[in-house]
């Protein structure tokens, strides 16, 4: 995720005390210093209840501390756990003549007005082994009733490991030794040793681990080997009085500043940290942590509960809790319920929902099938979308305010409103992104060594997707696009918010103030600002396209327009382009006057209508340029002839050659499989049937001459036949009927079910001839080696050919799965091991993982591994029992290859999903989204996948 801070900045953007303190004799013991979390504090935070050994990163989502649900055991003594006194009875101690003590200044929030100090030594009283002091209270003298200066009580102890424990003892031992959590500890980042996040563990009967600042360990005084530690608290939700944040910050609460030293004795601040956030809340009544940590943690928190349950939480905190609610936490309660956050259990109970924060914007992504959440309640999921990007976007702002660690208390609730409505208001932030993208190298220009042509259809298009992907924005933006660079013109439709996702409230001098009857009006507002930027990335992703059209869709891609508008490149960019960059349509003057803002724009043609609350209404978009529609032909009528390099490399002469979908034969795919369902407990019939059908068929064949029949299950196994042994420059390929290959398919299995060895394999070698490109026929017949004779080792063969065949993740996952089986009964365990690590770290999720998890679980035993191989492990063995590593490198290269010259050629329908392959295997989101405008253009998607198969 880039480093941001402000989305003012274009950074945004980028990959992207009054008395004594005698402390050295306090100062001997070295501090252990436990490998913990990296502070990035930009990027989502792993899980906060992990281990404390693992790096966090935004990918591996690994730990920041302990298990929250391991109670923390507290401190022995004598068999008794104790805590912190909260009366003035607790057992005194006194402090030997020449005791070196460091009385702590004044620290706010203490309800029995006390004076605290640290020490290393009592009268007759020891502590462990280079522990840094006793937290001690100068105890009240009966005599005066005055806090006496010799005596005192232990309120709590810190370790050489930089935790905190209450007690009310001396200890003998020193509990960190034995694993035992301090109430409070010190845990240094991973990537800053010196460095890290100060926490406390909740009592609230989770046991949750909180952040509550950030320490910065200072070596500066007589160095490290000698043990003389400063410390400078960088941030902190407590207010420490005179041992703060010596930073100053007028946009930071009070509590952020001070007019202490910045650096401070090391034990000195870690027991102001403590007495602020653990002790004087207990002495007020109130829970650990409550109205405290970061920022990050929440949403973190957030990702790993049921969506509704982390959302109540949310408003819980910010609402029921509110007398000790942080200012984030209150506006956040405030934002969800005003979004209809409570309405989300309802839709989490009919529908898969969840939610994520992106590595590449920082911003949050509701995950759901877009054809089950529809209307109303894609709305609400979208509107409760939003509300979480301007959490995210508060979020920011505070980093860039304490030092990085975003927490909660940094930002007043007018602040935090504040990041919103600004997020809301930076179109010229946009603007100079998309401009600085202009002369960016194109990543996706090359694609596993196949390069695209400058100018072209995938460069202009890959374009324009890689720069709305990295867009910022407070909302969704979905968006699908069409060129046609030798002619310049390019169309692209846009989602725009419904007005249910804007902000229902604007915060005053007055108070919250509703403004639910502006929302339509600002919703058209913010559409057409938008518009303006999506045309800026038009023009931006390709310098030869001089005409566009942009359509704004309602609430989804394939939703209906309501805003169409026509832009010519020269007027746009040298005159509305300057107008964003100068900061004219920021004005939140424009928000409820959306007629102004078209106007501002200035488009060459429009339609646009605006209902009677200023909103938008549906409308016919502006028509698609004939130019584009040329290829969008369906691919099974395209009679536009392929390029000479093409025609060599797919063995075919014109689009339509390149077809797999339309199924033009007497008898259907899906009719044979009936034919076998319907008989299913009569083989023999089922076999006579099917046999007739098959006879059928092939005297339907046409005359092919030197052209080979071929069948492929998807439409990226027709760009392979390059890689068949015996394609030339001149082969050519007919499509073969479904039914053809579906009949031989569903015999074998016939013959196999019957015991016929003999017979299914010369069934499944005829479907291997027509589908050489095709993974199905291998999978058959490794089962019927594996089912009739009980032969893992043919299976395990045919498999092993299989693969070097297969591309599509599915076919290679279950290849692998069964791959591993067969190789574990034959029992080549390190083979059979490398299989399961392959197929389980694909993260396919398939049906069967879990049965692979047992079977993997067996051999481990069996073997005397505790954990599966890494992936370099993997390929090493692989490669050494002559395994593939699926999909092979030369069929993923013909596949880019084949791609992207047809892109280019203007070919898109024959290649989108070898794209969508390509994406997936190198996980890059940009490939699948260039998918959807590859496969549906402009287009009416209901419309285009109608005519891949119509009615015959």
């Amino acid at each position: 995720m880039p480093n941001m801070l402000r989305f003012h900045q274009i950074t945004r953007y980028i990959a992207q005390t009054t008395e004594t303190e005698s402390e050295n004799a306090a100062h001997h013991a070295m501090p252990t210093l436990m490998p913990e979390d990296t502070r990035n504090m930009q990027e989502p935070l792993g899980n906060p209840y992990q281990n404390p050994e693992s790096t966090q990163s935004a990918q591996s989502a690994a730990g920041l501390g302990t298990d929250p649900f391991s109670p923390v055991t507290p401190v022995s003594v004598g068999g008794q756990g104790q805590s912190a006194p909260t009366n003035q009875s607790a057992q005194t101690y006194q402090l030997p003549f020449l005791a070196k003590v460091s009385r702590l200044a004044p620290i706010p929030g203490d309800p029995t007005n006390s004076r605290y100090g640290i020490v290393m030594r009592l009268k007759d009283v020891s502590q462990p082994q280079n522990g840094l002091c006793y937290i001690v209270r100068f105890a009240d003298d009966p005599a005066t009733g005055r806090q006496n200066n010799k005596q005192v009580q232990i309120i709590a102890w810190i370790s050489k490991s930089l935790k905190v424990y209450p007690t009310t003892v001396p200890l003998t031992n020193d509990p960190s030794t034995n694993d035992v959590e301090g109430e409070l500890h010190f845990d240094a980042w991973t990537d800053q040793k010196n460095l890290g996040a100060v926490r406390i563990q909740s009592n609230d009967g989770l046991n949750r681990t909180i952040t509550i600042g950030e320490l910065q360990l200072d070596f500066s005084g007589s160095g490290y080997s000698t043990g003389s530690l400063n410390g400078i608290a960088t941030a902190s939700s407590v207010d420490l009085g005179p041992y703060g944040s010596a930073a100053t910050n007028s946009a930071a609460p009070a509590h952020a500043t001070n007019t202490g030293s910045a650096r401070h004795p090391l034990n000195s601040l870690l027991a102001a940290f403590w007495l602020a956030a653990a002790h004087f809340p207990k002495l007020r009544g109130e829970q650990l942590g409550m109205g405290a940590g970061r920022i990050v943690e929440i949403f973190q928190n957030m990702q790993n509960k049921p969506l509704a349950d982390a959302l109540d939480e949310i408003i819980w905190r910010g609402t029921t809790n509110s007398n000790t609610a942080s200012p984030f936490e209150r506006f956040a309660a405030r934002q969800l319920i005003e979004a209809g956050a409570g309405q989300i259990r309802e839709i989490t109970a009919e529908h898969n929902l969840d939610v994520v924060q992106l590595d590449s914007t920082g911003q949050f992504w509701m995950r759901f099938n877009r054809n089950e959440i529809t209307g109303l309640q894609r709305d609400i999921v979208l509107s409760v979308e939003g509300a979480l990007n301007r959490l995210a976007t508060a979020s920011r702002i505070a980093a860039k305010y304490d030092n990085g660690m975003g927490l909660v208390t940094t930002l007043t609730e007018a602040q935090d409103y504040r990041a919103g409505f600004d997020e809301l208001h930076e179109w010229d932030t946009h603007t100079s992104f998309i401009q600085s993208r202009a002369d960016a190298r194109n990543s996706n220009l090359t694609v596993r060594g196949a390069t695209a042509a400058r100018g072209g259809m995938w460069d202009v298009m890959s374009r324009f997707v890689d720069i709305c992907e990295r867009l910022i924005l407070p909302y969704r933006v979905e968006y699908r696009c069409d060129a046609n660079p030798d002619t310049g013109e390019m169309v692209v439709n846009f989602t725009v918010p419904t007005s249910l996702m804007m902000p229902a409230s604007v915060l005053t001098d007055s108070g919250w103030v509703g403004i639910r009857e502006q929302r339509a009006a600002q919703a058209a507002s913010y559409a057409l600002r938008l518009a303006g930027i999506i045309a800026q990335a038009a023009f931006t992703a390709g310098t030869n396209i001089t005409s566009l059209t942009v359509n704004g869709m309602l609430g989804s891609v394939t939703g209906a327009p309501v805003l169409s508008l026509a832009f010519t490149r020269t007027p746009f960019m040298m005159g509305t382009v300057p107008a964003f960059m100068a900061g004219q349509f920021n004005d939140p003057a424009l928000d409820s006057d959306p007629a102004a803002v078209l106007q501002m724009l200035r488009p060459s043609a429009q339609v646009i209508s605006f209902g009677p609350d200023r909103g938008l209404t549906p409308i016919t978009a502006l028509p698609i340029p004939q130019a584009i529609l040329a290829h969008r032909v369906p691919l099974w009528r395209d009679d536009r002839e392929l390029p000479d390099d093409l025609k060599a490399l797919l063995g075919a002469d014109f689009g339509r050659d390149l077809d797999v979908m339309y199924d033009g034969a007497s008898i259907k795919g899906g009719e044979i499989f009936q034919i076998a369902e319907q008989n299913e407990d009569s083989p023999m019939s089922a076999s006579l049937e099917i046999e007739s059908a098959l006879m059928g068929l092939q005297s339907e064949m046409p005359d092919l001459g030197e052209r080979k029949p071929l069948y492929c299950e998807h439409p990226l196994m027709r760009l392979l036949v390059a890689n068949l042994p015996d394609h030339t420059p001149q082969t050519r390929y007919v499509k073969a009927p479904d039914a053809l290959y579906n009949s031989h398919i569903a015999l074998a299995r016939i013959h196999r079910d019957s015991g016929d060895l003999d017979g299914s394999l010369a069934q499944l070698q005829q479907a291997l001839a027509l589908a050489p490109t095709t993974a199905q026929p291998f999978v058959d017949e490794s089962i019927t080696y594996v089912d009739i004779a009980g032969d893992h080792a043919k299976g395990a063969d045919v498999l092993t050919r299989g693969l070097a065949v297969a591309v599509m993740p599915g076919d290679v996952n279950f290849m692998y799965y069964r791959l591993a089986y067969s190789l574990w009964q034959t029992n080549n365990r390190e083979a059979a091991l490398a299989c399961y690590a392959f197929m389980l770290g694909m993260g396919f999720h398939a049906q069967y993982e879990e049965a692979a998890e047992v079977e993997v679980r067996e051999l481990m035993q069996e073997m005397g591994v505790d954990s599966l191989p890494d992936m370099d492990a993997v390929t090493h063995t692989l490669n050494k029992h002559g395994i593939p590593v699926a999909p092979l490198t030369s069929q993923t290269e013909l596949l880019a290859k084949a791609a992207i010259r047809l892109v280019d050629a203007g070919f898109p329908l024959a290649a989108d999903e070898a794209v969508w392959a390509l994406g997936a295997l190198s996980n890059d989101d940009r490939l699948g989204a260039l998918r959807q405008s590859l496969r549906f253009g402009v287009l009416d998607e209901d419309a285009v996948l109608a005519s891949e198969r119509p009615a015959n």
